[in-house]
C-alpha cells in the first residue's frame, strides 16, 4: 500500500477534512491554515496553501517543476534578502517559473537597484549530463527556449539573461555582489561551478538555495557537490522537507 492510500485511510479514520497537495487533485487533512504532516500525526502551518500565495503560484505553476511549498521557500528567502547588498541570481531557469516569482517579489518591493541574473542553456541539459551520477541525459528539460522565457518575463526590465554553459556565462558578473542565489542545476560539476563562483561573492547574510539537495536522484550529484564544498566552510547546509537546502552566509 502506498503512502497516499495510507494517508487517506488515516484521514477518514480520524474524520479529518481534506486539502490539496501538489495541485494534482490529491488531498491531505486540513484544519484551515494547517495541514496534516505525514507520516507524523500532527498539523503544521502551511501558508503556501493560503489564498494569497495560491494567487502567486497560479501565475507560475505552468512554468516550473517546483510545488507550492518549494516556491514558498524561495519567496520567503527573497524577502529576507531584499535589503541586503547585492543582486539576485538563478542558475537553472527552465521555463522561468521560479524566476518569475523572484522577479515579481523584487518588483513588488521598494527596492529599485537590484538586478536578477538568469543562467541557463535555455535548450535543456547539456551533453555533460550524460556522465552525471543523476542519470539525466542531454536534452532533458529541453521543452523551453530563451525567446519563450524572455516573453514570459517581459514585464521585468531588471532581469538579465545569460544563455549558455556555466561557468563561462558567469564571467560577465564576476565583479558583482549577490544577496540571493537559487541553484537548480541538478548536475554535480555545474553545482560545484556555481558554488565556486557565488560563495565568495555572496554578501554577509545572503542566501543560497539548492533546489534538488534532498531528492534521491541527486544525492550523488547536487547534494554531494554541496556537502563537499561546505566541508571546510563555516556554514552548514540546512536540509528542508521540501527537498531543498539552504545556506546563509556568515
Amino acid at each position: 500500500m502506498d503512502y497516499k492510500t495510507m494517508a487517506l485511510m488515516m484521514f477518514r479514520r480520524f474524520g479529518l477534512g481534506v486539502y490539496r497537495i501538489g495541485g494534482k487533485g490529491e488531498y491531505i487533512g486540513s484544519k484551515g491554515q494547517y495541514t496534516l504532516c505525514y507520516p507524523y500525526e500532527h498539523y503544521t502551518y502551511s501558508p503556501w496553501f493560503e489564498d494569497w500565495f495560491q494567487e502567486k503560484y497560479a501565475k507560475l505553476k505552468d512554468y516550473t517543476l517546483l510545488k507550492e511549498n518549494q516556491c514558498y521557500v524561495v519567496y520567503e528567502f527573497c524577502l529576507h534578502c531584499l535589503h541586503l547588498d547585492g543582486d539576485f541570481a538563478e542558475c537553472g531557469v527552465y521555463k522561468g517559473g521560479s524566476a518569475f516569482l523572484i522577479a515579481e517579489t523584487l518588483a513588488s518591493s521598494s527596492v529599485e537597484d537590484k538586478e536578477t541574473h538568469l543562467f541557463d542553456t535555455f535548450t535543456g541539459m547539456p551533453a555533460m549530463a550524460n556522465q552525471d551520477p543523476s542519470g539525466l541525459k542531454e536534452g532533458r528539460f529541453g521543452d523551453t527556449s530563451l525567446a519563450d522565457v524572455k516573453q514570459y518575463l517581459r514585464d521585468f526590465p531588471f532581469v538579465v539573461f545569460h544563455p549558455g554553459l556555466i561557468p563561462s556565462t558567469l564571467e560577465p558578473v564576476k565583479d558583482k555582489r549577490f544577496a540571493f542565489v537559487h541553484v537548480d542545476v541538478d548536475l554535480y560539476q555545474t553545482t560545484k561551478d556555481c558554488l565556486n563562483f557565488f560563495y565568495n561573492r555572496l554578501t554577509r547574510g545572503g542566501v543560497m538555495i539548492f533546489d534538488d539537495y534532498g531528492w534521491t536522484f541527486f544525492k550523488e550529484s547536487e547534494k554531494k557537490a554541496v556537502d563537499e564544498f561546505f566541508e571546510d566552510k563555516p556554514e552548514t547546509p540546512i536540509a528542508l522537507q521540501t527537498g531543498q537546502a539552504f545556506v546563509i552566509k556568515l
